[in-house]
């Protein structure tokens, strides 16, 4: 395959990544009271990270009112919860 089909592909999962409409899951990053959310698509996450792959495949402690899978992470910030998404 080209590397032309490839760059769309990237730039596919990019865009489903920062598409905040439709989110299954929310990140909580960073400790109280610096908590920030994220929201993320859980098989864009799967797909693209083994470690996501492993860690959503485990049984859900908490899920919102509105069937979103909520994923702590108080030990990262923010910014580097962001960082590690792309």
């Amino acid at each position: 395959m080209s590397s032309h089909y490839w760059s769309e592909v990237i730039q596919d999962f990019e865009n489903a990544l920062q598409n905040e409409d439709r989110y299954d899951i929310i990140i909580k990053a960073g400790e109280d009271p610096d908590v920030k959310e994220l929201r993320a698509n859980s098989f864009v996450l799967c797909a693209r990270c083994s470690y996501f792959k492993r860690a959503l495949s485990n049984e859900w402690e908490e899920i919102d009112d509105d069937g979103n899978y909520i994923f702590k992470k108080p030990n990262i910030s923010f910014e580097v919860f962001q960082l590690i998404l792309r």
